[in-house]
């Protein structure tokens, strides 16, 4: 079985499916306030199959507040990876692709975005990678605004914190925008009130 038969059988049950932005093929599906994507990846050795779906969980608020942030759109930014071992398979069959795609679906389900997010809003400033960014938009969320504010007048000080080059004073003013949403009684839309799971 190739990943192309893989993602016609998860298509065919439920599953969203698409390409990334470097070509890598991708499954989402809605479970509660999460969202699950799955990323299949099969492959063929002399004897055997090794096979991993490396599920991990979002919520469509959060990529959206990170791609409000970032300034760009981003369809899925993860809140929590599972960094679960591929399987070695003798055989790979439709029912090995429901299976995974079930195992994918019970992990979610137990996984809290609440727990992540708060994982990302203890991160300290000079994360690396997409973390910073991740740390801003959980932030925001919580409505953390003397937070953001404080890193918003160091940045203007010319103390950057430690954060990486790519975090400006305009994500930060996005940030900032987004929190005074949450902050407090944010009356409109529920606060972040959604995200325990």
């Amino acid at each position: 079985m190739t990943e192309e038969e893989a993602i016609y059988i998860l298509e065919k049950h439920g599953w969203n499916c698409g390409a990334d932005e470097v070509g890598d093929r991708f499954c989402t599906f809605n479970v509660d306030d999460k969202v699950v994507r799955i990323f299949p990846t099969i492959g063929k050795r002399s004897d055997h199959f090794r096979v991993t779906f490396m599920p991990s969980i979002s919520s469509k608020q959060f990529s959206e507040v990170i791609s409000f942030i970032y300034g760009e759109g981003v369809k899925h930014d993860p809140v929590i990876v599972s960094n679960e071992l591929p399987e070695k398979l003798a055989e790979f069959s439709a029912n090995d692709v429901l299976r995974l795609s079930e195992k994918a679906i019970s992990w979610a389900h137990a996984q809290s975005l609440e727990t992540g997010l708060t994982i990302y809003r203890n991160l300290p400033t000079d994360a690396k990678g997409a973390m910073p960014l991740r740390h801003l938009a959980a932030l925001a969320i919580a409505g953390e605004l003397n937070r953001l504010e404080l890193y918003r007048k160091s940045f203007e000080q010319g103390d950057r914190l430690g954060f990486v080059l790519y975090i400006t004073t305009e994500m930060l003013d996005r940030a900032i925008a987004i929190a005074q949403k949450h902050s407090g009684s944010a009356g409109g839309k529920g606060g972040s009130g959604t995200d325990h799971g």
